[in-house]
């Protein structure tokens, strides 16, 4: 007995310390493509079968049970993406290999997995991968609320190296717009706007197609709260209005140019004042009213800082009354 009883605790520990290895191992970062690839003008022969490795560990990666697993495949692909140097040739083929594979991990509509998996597609950076995000946002598409919302999300941070071609950009923008027009949750509403925000400036989208997503998104702000005010859209959607006006006085019109926000104020004009009219009389049934009041201040300061003539200096809103 005393020797069973020495032994135990001996095969105990041995087999913990097994585990424990087999558990770190788990979590080692799983290896990068070197850079000599990455910036390569192409993926060729030599070096195909060794991204075709690297891909099929993150797939394999991202459909794993284990959380940690997941976590450890995502960075691998998203370190290799936007912290090494990747020429954008290699994006661009390296996505035509992934982004399939990543859309079918999606396709599971398993949250954790799911999200990770947008990630890596955010990653990406380039042409295919934000029309990915714009599909992945549609309410027609994806009835999975979560899946619309990190893409969105995505979407709306946008940043890619590529210049985007025009016939590229009009695209994705359109989509945007029509995924607006079908749209119901009030947070991916405001992932949308913000998007159309970012696609109106990113210096990677063609003048053109800045001015296309500027004329867009001032008729989408008109268009939700108009159906707000008639009871045909959810009084919800008002957050998303306000967050939209907030984030442009914040982020977008004091890096303008002054002519640049006026035309902008001017063509949102009768929203902005339709706005102050619907905080003074909601809509029935409209059971929190702050979002009402938030974005009517708004669109005051919005209407008094740049309503008026074009001003002199650069384009600031004026601080609110005390």
């Amino acid at each position: 007995m005393f020797g069973l009883r020495t032994m135990f605790p001996a095969t105990v520990a041995m087999t913990l310390a097994g585990v424990c290895c087999l558990s770190a191992a788990a979590q080692q970062p799983l290896a990068k493509l070197p850079e000599k690839i990455t910036q390569a003008p192409a993926i060729d022969a030599t070096a195909k079968p060794e991204v075709d490795k690297f891909i099929e560990a993150i797939d394999k990666s991202l459909g794993s049970k284990d959380p940690q697993v997941v976590k450890t495949g995502r960075e691998m692909a998203v370190v290799m993406l936007t912290r090494q140097k990747v020429s954008n040739s290699f994006r661009t083929s390296f996505a035509a290999l992934m982004l399939p594979r990543l859309l079918k991990v999606v396709e599971i509509q398993n949250g954790f997995t799911s999200t990770n998996a947008i990630e890596v597609i955010e990653a990406l950076q380039c042409p295919d991968s934000i029309a990915a995000l714009a599909d992945l946002s549609s309410p027609e598409s994806h009835d999975h609320l979560s899946t619309r919302i990190v893409a969105a999300a995505a979407l709306a941070s946008l940043r890619t190296p590529i210049e985007l071609q025009q016939s590229q950009a009009d695209s994705i923008i359109k989509d945007i717009g029509a995924n607006l027009g079908k749209e119901t949750d009030w947070m991916v509403t405001a992932y949308d706007l913000q998007a159309l925000q970012t696609f109106s400036v990113l210096p990677q989208v063609p003048k053109q197609s800045q001015a296309t997503a500027r004329s867009l998104l001032i008729g989408s702000l008109g268009s939700i709260v108009t159906r707000v005010r008639k009871g045909e859209a959810d009084a919800s959607l008002m957050r998303a209005v306000h967050r939209s006006l907030a984030i442009y006085l914040r982020d977008q019109a004091p890096q303008a140019a002054p002519a640049d926000v006026v035309a902008y104020v001017k063509g949102l004009e009768p929203t902005l004042k339709e706005i102050k009219l619907l905080a003074e009389n909601p809509p029935e049934g409209a059971a929190d009213t702050t979002p009402f009041t938030q974005a009517a201040k708004t669109a005051d300061l919005m209407l008094r800082s740049f309503g008026g003539s074009k001003p002199a200096g650069k384009a600031q809103p004026k601080p609110p009354a005390k």
